[in-house]
């Protein structure tokens, strides 16, 4: 599947390889997910690919594939997320709250202070929180 080669991609660090067949996908009229999604912006994220890691995400929630992340107001919810995925929303919710320009905000968009949910751990291999340590 595409998703399984982004993957793929992402894991060897070719970030590039994996939006070409991202690209390939959509020029096929191919079904996207939140799966796919993940991969993409992980590929990005572990390659440092910043800017491109926040396109995919402002792309993934503007096409409802994030619906936990900003469910409640004020909240980042990163339960569903690994820690690269995690990592960018943290970053691109930061960046929008020290922009002056609101028009480059993505969804996420704070308006003021926000609470970062990341859990505990409960669900993580071994019980230890993956996703604090991640973003702290």
């Amino acid at each position: 599947t595409y998703t399984a080669l982004i993957a793929a991609c992402g894991d060897g660090g070719q970030w590039e390889k994996a939006l070409e067949l991202f690209d390939e996908l959509q020029q096929r009229g191919l079904e996207r997910n939140m799966i796919l999604y993940c991969a993409l912006i992980t590929a990005c994220e572990l390659a440092g690919r910043y800017d491109e890691a926040r396109t995919l995400l402002v792309s993934g929630l503007s096409d409802g594939f994030f619906p936990t992340i900003s469910a409640k107001p004020g909240a980042l919810d990163l339960h569903d997320l690994n820690s690269a995925v995690s990592r960018t929303v943290v970053r691109s919710a930061l960046d929008d709250l020290r922009s002056e320009d609101r028009r480059n905000c993505t969804p996420l968009s704070p308006a003021g202070d926000v609470v970062i949910i990341t859990g505990r751990g409960s669900h993580s291999d071994g019980g230890e929180s993956v996703l604090r340590p991640a973003i702290e």
